[in-house]
């Protein structure tokens, strides 16, 4: 498989385990502390999910690293997570975005570009 396709996948996954965590944590209800939200937590079949798909992330993440520069990857890989993120967590979630948020999005995306793009102009 092509670095960047793995990239994007552990990037994929890792929004995704997020937004089934979201999920599973809301409906937990409410802990009387912090050790009564694990136990919770640790009986929830959403965070129990999100943790395996977590570690499949993170084997994955190895995967790139035997095959790509840290920084490289982790800057096309942070940048997917953090403009893939808000804009599920809207549309899924129904979690709002402030004008401010949707153009840091744009600049986020124009910087994944420019991260990748092999264009002369931009070195």
């Amino acid at each position: 498989m092509k670095t960047i396709l793995l990239i994007f996948s552990v990037s994929s996954i890792t929004v995704f385990s997020q937004l089934i965590l979201k999920r599973g944590v809301g409906d937990l209800g409410a802990a009387s502390g912090f050790f009564d939200l694990v136990r919770l937590a640790i009986c929830s079949p959403l965070v129990i999910l999100s943790i395996c798909l977590q570690a499949l992330s993170f084997f994955l993440w190895v995967a790139v690293l035997s095959k790509a520069n840290l920084g490289y990857a982790f800057g096309i890989s942070g940048a997917f997570f953090y403009t893939l993120l808000p804009l599920l967590s809207w549309l899924i979630l129904g979690e709002r975005l402030t004008p401010v948020q949707w153009m840091g999005l744009v600049m986020i995306t124009f910087g994944v570009v420019c991260v990748v793009s092999k264009l002369e102009f931009l070195r």
